[in-house]
């Protein structure tokens, strides 16, 4: 995605990708990210948290329209509800 990203930018669109593994993001280099320690497949929140849903969205336009400079950015999103996320990260089951 960091290199269609960079085309669309330089085409004069603002790009922003979401991402939830900042190190593997930082290799690729887009010019604007947000991170999201969110669980993989629950990058906006849980199915039923529509509040966390609207948040989100409403922090990656804020960001897509104060983010200057090239970066990635810490959205302060952090998975509470139980474990998945630590798991899915060392790729543990249960």
């Amino acid at each position: 995605m960091g290199l269609l990203q960079r085309v669309f930018d330089d085409a004069g669109l603002s790009t922003l990708s979401l991402t939830q593994v900042v190190e593997i993001t930082a290799i690729i280099k887009p010019s604007r990210a947000i991170f999201v320690a969110h669980p993989f497949g629950l990058t906006f929140g849980g199915v039923d948290d529509g509040l966390t849903q609207r948040a989100l969205v409403e922090a990656m336009l804020d960001v897509a329209a104060t983010m200057g400079e090239p970066g990635i950015r810490d959205s302060r999103f952090l998975w509470d509800r139980d474990d998945l996320r630590h798991r899915q990260l060392r790729k543990q089951r249960r």
